[in-house]
C-alpha cells in the first residue's frame, strides 16, 4: 500500500483544537519488537498521515522507541502520555522519565492511567494526588493538556463532569458499546475529546484481556466472528474500525505489531465516509435495558463470581447470538455462576437495575 493522493481524515480532539488522525498509534506492543522493526512501523504510519500517537510509562520502553522514532519530526505529531501513578511525587518523577524517554521537552498530552474506579479518581484528584502533577507540569509547558483513561465508563463520566479533563481514552467496539450509551453524549456535552482502545478485543474491566485463558480478540479464529465480521483478518478489522469510526470520536488507537497493519487500519481512515445499509445492518443489535454496563458495581461477589464477566458472556450468547464464542469465553472463569448460592447481595448495588440473580440461573443452565 502507498499513498496516493487520499489523505488519512482528521477530527478535532474535543476543546484542545488538536487535529488528529482519526486512525492513531497504540504503542503498547513496541516492546515486544526490536528497535529497527519499531521504528519500521511508526516511520510507515507517519507516512500515511498518522499523526496521533498513544504510550505509557508502564509499557516497558515503548515510550523510549516511540521517541527514537518520532525524534525528527515530534513537531508533527501528537504524543499522549500516561502515568499510573497516584500521588503527586510519583507522578512527577514519571512524568521526567517520559520526557526524556521520548526525547522531547513536552508532552501534547498526559493522561492519569487506569482510573477505573471512584476510589481512585478520588485519590488522585485530592490534594497531593497526580493530577496536581499534571496540572503543574502543564504550567511548566512540559504538558499541554491532561486527559484520563478508564475501562469503565461510568468513572469516566463522573470525572468529566469536574471539568478537569481535556480529553478521555476509553474502549469501545462492536461488542463493547457501553459508552455509547453515557458517556459519549456527556464528553460531547463538555466538548472532551475521545480517544478509543480496545478497537478490537472483547474488553471487561477486571479481565486483563492479554491474560485471559480464552481468546477475547474479535480476530479469534472462530466461525461465528467470521459471520459477524468477515471471513478474513482485514475484513474483520475494517468492519470493526468502521464501527467506531461511526460513533462520536475522535480518534481510535489499535496496538500495532506490523507495517501490514498499520497500512490496513490507515486504509479505513482514508475511505470512511459513512455506513453502507448492509454495513448498518451488520452492526445494529437490540441491547435493550437489561444488558451489563459492565460498571463493576456489584462487586465483590461474596462467593468470588465475576459476575460482571459472566454477564458480559451472557450478553454475546443472547444479544450478539455468538453463543459458541460466548461458550468458550464462560469456560475460561475460575469460578462459575453454580457457586451462586442467590444471596441477592448484588442486585441492590446495581444502578441499572439488572435482574442479576435471573441472569446468574439462566447463565448456569445455559453454559
Amino acid at each position: 500500500m502507498s499513498k496516493v493522493g487520499v489523505s488519512l481524515k482528521t477530527r478535532k480532539l474535543g476543546r484542545t483544537d488538536l487535529e488528529v488522525s482519526v486512525i492513531g498509534f497504540g504503542a503498547m506492543w513496541l516492546p515486544n519488537l526490536k528497535v529497527e522493526e519499531c521504528v519500521k512501523i511508526v516511520r510507515r504510519a507517519v507516512e500515511l498521515d498518522v499523526n496521533y500517537f498513544d504510550t505509557a510509562r508502564n509499557y516497558g520502553d515503548s515510550e523510549e522507541k516511540l521517541g527514537l522514532a518520532l525524534r525528527d519530526i515530534r513537531d508533527k505529531c501528537v504524543i499522549a502520555s500516561k502515568t499510573g501513578s497516584r500521588t503527586k511525587k510519583e507522578s512527577l518523577e514519571e512524568v521526567e522519565k517520559s520526557l526524556k524517554a521520548l526525547k522531547t521537552d513536552r508532552i501534547d498530552i498526559l493522561q492519569l492511567h487506569g482510573i477505573d474506579d471512584s476510589k481512585t479518581l478520588k485519590k488522585a484528584m485530592s490534594p497531593g494526588g497526580a493530577l496536581e502533577t499534571c496540572k503543574q507540569a502543564r504550567s511548566k509547558g512540559l504538558v499541554d493538556f491532561i486527559g484520563i483513561s478508564s475501562h469503565r465508563p461510568n468513572v469516566l463520566v463522573e470525572a468529566i463532569k469536574t471539568g478537569e479533563f481535556d480529553m478521555a481514552l476509553v474502549p469501545l467496539n462492536v461488542v463493547t458499546r457501553q459508552p455509547t450509551e453515557e458517556f459519549l453524549p456527556v464528553a460531547k456535552e463538555h466538548d472532551v475529546g475521545v480517544a478509543v482502545m480496545k478497537p478490537l478485543a472483547m474488553k471487561i474491566a477486571n479481565i486483563l484481556t492479554w491474560n485471559y485463558s480464552q481468546p477475547l480478540s474479535l480476530l479469534s479464529d472462530d466461525p461465528e466472528l467470521a459471520t459477524f465480521l468477515g471471513a478474513d483478518t482485514t475484513s474483520r478489522v475494517r468492519n470493526a474500525l468502521k464501527f467506531i469510526l461511526t460513533q462520536d470520536i475522535s480518534t481510535v488507537v489499535p496496538g500495532f505489531k506490523s507495517v501490514k497493519e498499520v497500512e490496513v487500519a490507515a486504509r479505513v481512515g482514508e475511505e470512511f465516509k459513512r455506513l453502507s445499509p448492509e454495513e448498518e445492518s451488520l452492526f445494529k443489535v437490540n441491547l435493550g435495558k437489561d444488558h451489563c454496563r459492565d460498571c463493576g458495581l456489584c462487586l465483590p461477589c461474596p462467593m468470588k463470581l465475576n459476575i460482571p464477566a459472566m454477564l458480559r458472556f451472557y450478553d454475546l450468547y443472547r444479544i450478539y447470538n455468538l453463543r459458541e464464542w460466548a461458550r468458550k469465553l464462560y469456560v475460561g472463569l475460575e469460578v462459575k455462576a453454580d457457586e451462586c448460592d442467590n444471596c441477592g447481595s448484588c442486585e441492590p448495588k446495581c444502578p441499572y437495575h439488572a435482574p442479576i440473580r435471573k441472569f446468574l440461573e439462566e447463565i448456569r443452565k445455559t453454559f
